[in-house]
């Protein structure tokens, strides 16, 4: 008989902010030991809330300039994650980090990225304000395999939110929020399961399947 012992998924968090969806990942995780490991949560900027949080869950925090890619990459080998998920990291990833958690196999890096949008509609830095101001009725979130663009990965999970007539701001990005938390933590849930797959049809365009 043989015995198969499967090892939690060892994951790495970057995050430049609050750490809200940092901590829907570490929630998981801390409960769940079992199915995943935060091997470390990395920032690009010292004294943001998400480094103490994350400290507060026992997970090994550490700042890294976002232009020294060789510190981070050494610091990711020594953790050896096999996916990174990007919290509210306001910084693009280099070529050495896409490299990094490329998967022959599957066809793309294993990184995710949440974004307060419904991409391809409102890319880069305050996606929830560029939404607002433009008077959009219905908005989103969208999780998404990170490339070298700028948010234009292919995207794995996207929900909508309707926008109310008397909705502020401050309303309009919290419904976002609680979106962008049960994304993420579902996303978390694929990987785990290994269910995210680049699929290839006869005419040469490439999807993302979750295999139901």
């Amino acid at each position: 008989m043989i015995l198969v012992i499967k090892l939690p998924l060892p994951i790495v968090i970057l995050a430049s902010g609050n750490g809200t969806n940092a901590r829907v990942l570490m929630d998981y995780a801390e409960e769940n030991p079992e199915k995943a490991q935060v091997v470390a949560l990395i920032s690009d900027r010292s004294g943001v809330p998400a480094l103490e949080l994350a400290k507060e869950f026992g997970v090994q925090t550490y700042v890294v300039d976002y232009r020294n890619e060789s510190t981070l990459l050494t610091l990711l080998q020594s953790k050896k994650p096999s996916w990174a998920f990007l919290a509210g990291y306001k910084r693009k990833v280099g070529k050495g980090f896409l490299e990094f958690f490329w998967d022959e196999s599957l066809g793309f890096s294993r990184i995710m990225n949440v974004h307060p949008s419904l991409l391809p509609a409102f890319p880069g830095l305050l996606a929830y304000e560029q939404a607002f101001h433009a008077g959009v009725k219905i908005s989103g979130v969208t999780v998404h395999l990170v490339d070298s663009g700028i948010d234009t990965g292919k995207a794995i999970l996207q929900e909508s939110f309707i926008r109310d007539d008397n909705d502020t701001l401050e309303s309009f990005e919290k419904k976002g929020k609680k979106l962008e938390h049960k994304l993420f933590l579902s996303a978390l849930k694929l990987a785990i399961a290994e269910r995210i797959q680049m699929i290839h049809s006869p005419g040469g365009i490439s999807y993302i399947s979750t295999n139901g």
